[in-house]
């Protein structure tokens, strides 16, 4: 604890509870990995999710067992989403909520991953998770490759999912990372869809399931340490936790505390490389966040009228501008 609180203290300058609040970090359990790591970073874990249907292949006492061994290190835990869709598919949701408050689960995922849900069926989650005291979660997006839903689509079921009031609402992004959602059939994160979700509903109520440590990076980077991640692996959780204070290579220095800007999350990306990188222009600000030359330019625009950056000739190439930090 001396170390993180220095750490906190004299590198970034936050203490160590402002990063236990800061972006909630759902992490999935396959229940073949030890509990210890818990121990050692649960004020970066939020809740951590049971995945898929396995509960069902296993001893009730066996799952209380796990359940309670979590929540004793003040660590949330929910069902997944797919347990739940089981019961609703067979027409036996009560029974399905039933045994959700029996295993003393403190928050429940209402998912849509394998079939639609009725309203009817999520007002009825809803009512029971908020009479149990559940904290509520929803989920959007499809889990077959095959069937995925258009960037409208997944705007609009994010709107009706809102309407029930949940603690937040995730983003799928299954246990791969790849071909579903934001991410293309590489992981890669497809930044226009991510920017015109978060036009849509508030970064603090949003979730983006990120199972890959570069996903997880890049988004931190991108959208800032109150991001909330999802479907973090057990043995990515210290990555996930160093990229939270970055002090990794990925995103070192980079002071999540400081409230020096309030742009768009393209131009605090944007803010972002040129702060770290040496004689950045527009080719290479391109490059390094994949982001178009319309919206790069916007984004420098910005970054200049505000006075946060200044503006160079190449001396080399006259035509070719570089960008760097402003200097009070």
């Amino acid at each position: 604890m001396e170390k993180i609180d220095f750490l906190c203290e004299e590198i970034s300058g936050i203490n160590y509870e402002r990063v236990k609040a800061s972006g909630m970090s759902m992490v999935i359990d396959r229940f073949v990995s030890d509990l210890y790591v818990l121990d050692m970073f649960a004020p970066f874990v939020t809740y951590v999710k049971l995945g898929w249907g396995i509960p069902f292949l296993l001893n009730d006492i066996k799952v209380r067992e796990r359940i309670g061994s979590i929540r004793k290190r003040g660590i949330g835990v929910s069902n997944g989403g797919t347990f739940l869709e089981n019961f609703i598919i067979r027409g036996k949701l009560q029974q399905g909520l039933s045994i959700i408050r029996s295993l003393g689960l403190n928050y429940i995922e209402l998912s849509e991953g394998i079939m639609d849900i009725s309203k009817r069926d999520k007002q009825i989650v809803s009512d029971f998770a908020y009479s149990n005291n559940i904290n509520l979660i929803m989920e959007v997006g499809k889990k077959n490759r095959n069937d995925q839903l258009s960037l409208s689509e997944t705007i609009e079921k994010i709107k009706e999912d809102m309407d029930f009031n949940p603690m937040m609402v995730i983003v799928e992004g299954r246990e791969s990372g790849r071909d579903v959602e934001i991410y293309d059939h590489e992981g890669n994160i497809k930044w226009d869809w991510v920017e015109k979700i978060l036009e849509n509903i508030p970064l603090e109520m949003v979730m983006f399931e990120a199972p890959m440590e570069f996903q997880q990076t890049e988004l931190i980077i991108r959208l800032g340490n109150k991001v909330n991640l999802g479907n973090i692996s057990f043995s990515s959780i210290p990555a996930m936790a160093s990229q939270r204070f970055g002090v990794r290579g990925d995103n070192f220095g980079v002071e999540y505390h400081s409230e020096e800007f309030q742009g768009s999350p393209a131009t605090r990306f944007v803010y972002h490389v040129i702060k770290n990188s040496v004689n950045s222009d527009q080719a290479k600000i391109m490059k390094i966040t994949g982001m178009s030359r319309r919206t790069v330019q916007n984004s420098i625009f910005e970054l200049l009228k505000a006075g946060m950056i200044s503006e160079y000739p190449d001396t080399r190439d006259m035509r070719r501008k570089i960008y760097r930090i402003k200097v009070s």
